[in-house]
């Protein structure tokens, strides 16, 4: 029995990895016919609407404690990160953004130790150290592509810097609630924010664009896997462990990396690869 939940564990990281790893192709096609506000608004909306059943579940959970946790949580778990990512791939590759995205666990234990006075030893430190160096590698690694690869790079570290937000306030201010749930209710607050927005913008250009019907089926299987990868990923943590789950931040680089290449003909240089393994490296660190 242990061998076989061993094995469902295994799958189930692969599973929220590929997911989590794919939506940077998604959005870089999607980029071809919407501008990035478009982008970004779409993916938070598509993925309220999946989400509706469960806010309709969830909503007595909703209480005066936790709506401000949860409207802050969603705005910087998820309108921060959608808006960012996709303004970054306007000027980077979506092997790059994934790339970078392996930071993710160092910025959030970064926030924890500075915010919330979370106790780091030496091998955490280090490890966060080895991953900025790593991050600075690849920062510097574009400069073929000009100014505007730094700015892409910069808006990467926006979006994961939000993120990293979001998971604290989980974390440090909403106990009560399941991951699920905060998922759900997060929704309830950003979801309407991005319809709002949808309903005054200017969907001529994408409408008139040749490849309108392909970037348009790369935002809906975007929502999609934004909701699928949250489901997955809380069932995850729940069979296994938190350290097991965070074990995606190896993968997701990879996958969007794979994805890069095939679909987006993306080239990576060595610089770019060394870069990757140092912060890989320091993921591992922070988290023995």
């Amino acid at each position: 029995m242990e061998g076989l939940n061993k094995k469902s564990n295994w799958l189930l990281l692969l599973l929220v990895s590929f997911i989590w790893g794919s939506p940077y192709i998604l959005r870089e096609i999607a980029l071809e016919s919407f501008s990035h506000n478009q982008v970004a608004t779409f993916q938070v909306f598509l993925s309220f609407l999946l989400f509706l059943p469960l806010i309709f579940k969830n909503f007595k959970k909703l209480d005066k404690n936790n709506i401000l946790p949860l409207l802050l949580s969603g705005v910087t778990g998820n309108i921060g990160p959608s808006y960012f990512f996709a303004k970054a791939q306007t000027q980077i590759n979506s092997s790059v953004a994934g790339m970078l995205n392996a930071m993710l666990p160092m910025i959030t234990l970064l926030l924890a130790i500075l915010l919330f006075k979370s106790k780091p030893n030496k091998k955490v430190i280090g490890g966060i150290l080895l991953g900025f160096a790593g991050a600075l590698v690849i920062s510097f690694s574009g400069n073929s592509h000009g100014t505007s690869y730094f700015w892409g790079v910069f808006y990467v570290f926006l979006a994961i810097f939000s993120v990293a937000i979001s998971i604290n306030i989980v974390s440090f201010a909403l106990p009560k609630l399941n991951g699920t749930e905060i998922a759900s209710l997060t929704f309830l607050f950003v979801g309407p924010m991005a319809g709002c927005y949808l309903a005054f913008t200017d969907l001529s250009a994408p409408l008139a664009a040749a490849n309108f019907s392909n970037s348009a089926l790369m935002l809906t299987l975007l929502a999609v896997l934004t909701f699928a990868g949250v489901i997955f990923y809380n069932r995850l943590i729940k069979q296994s462990s938190h350290i097991f789950a965070a074990s995606i931040a190896y993968i997701i680089p990879i996958v969007a990396i794979f994805w890069g290449i095939v679909i987006g003909g993306d080239q990576i240089s060595l610089a770019q690869i060394a870069s990757i393994i140092i912060i890989l490296v320091g993921v591992n660190l922070t988290h023995r």
